[in-house]
């Protein structure tokens, strides 16, 4: 299902309304059977600034796709990994950028909503 090179955005699901968001996004080196290895850069919310922030080392993680836990996008080939990353728009929603013109909303919906009314 997933071949080497191929590039994705893994979204640790929340499972408790305090969870906090993390992300990783990443290249398939190799994939088998709901098992994904992908090398790549890890996403957490800076707990004084509220802001995504970007892992500076680039790690190589083994993770189960079909666990239930893990939410995964395909993202274009062409996305550039070294410079992904997570701004707020002008809505106060999550977007996901590159340099190369790559963006991608990952907001929650709710969050969105709750912050217009």
């Amino acid at each position: 299902m997933l071949n080497q090179g191929e590039k994705l955005l893994i979204v640790h699901r929340r499972l408790f309304e305090k969870d906090t968001p993390r992300f990783f996004v990443g290249e398939v080196l190799m994939y088998e059977a709901g098992i994904v290895k992908v090398k790549g850069y890890t996403f957490v919310k800076d707990m004084f600034s509220g802001n995504m922030q970007k892992k500076s080392d680039l790690r190589t993680k083994v993770m189960s796709i079909v666990s239930g836990t893990l939410i995964v996008y395909q993202l274009p080939v062409t996305a550039l990994l070294d410079s992904m990353r997570f701004s707020l728009d002008q809505d106060g929603g999550l977007v996901l950028t590159d340099e190369g013109g790559f963006s991608m909303d990952v907001s929650e919906s709710l969050y969105k909503h709750e912050t217009h009314q």
